[in-house]
């Protein structure tokens, strides 16, 4: 099991226990640490549109939806190969 597989789990369950703002902070916290990844970082942004769609937010939704269909992979692709990230999501700053 890979640790994507085991974090989207505890992401499960915490969704399952209702936890709103356990949720918002692991999606925002394995964003940034799966950002250099291509294929993780748009399961990642599916995982965020499952929770916002589950929440009935069809606007945000609807941004991760772009943000990881779109966007993800080719941002991911510039990280890891030009080392540019935004600030924001550098696992090495928010460490």
């Amino acid at each position: 099991m890979t640790n994507l597989a085991r974090d989207l789990e505890r992401l499960d369950l915490l969704v399952a226990a209702g936890d709103r703002v356990a949720v918002d902070k692991l999606l925002a916290a394995l964003h940034v640490e799966y950002h250099a990844r291509p294929a993780d970082h748009v399961r990642v942004h599916v995982a965020w549109l499952r929770v916002q769609l589950a929440r009935r937010a069809y606007l945000r939704a609807a941004f991760h939806a772009f943000a990881g269909f779109v966007v993800a992979a080719p941002a991911s692709l510039v990280q890891r190969y030009t080392g540019i990230v935004v600030p924001a999501f550098d696992a090495r700053r928010a460490s």
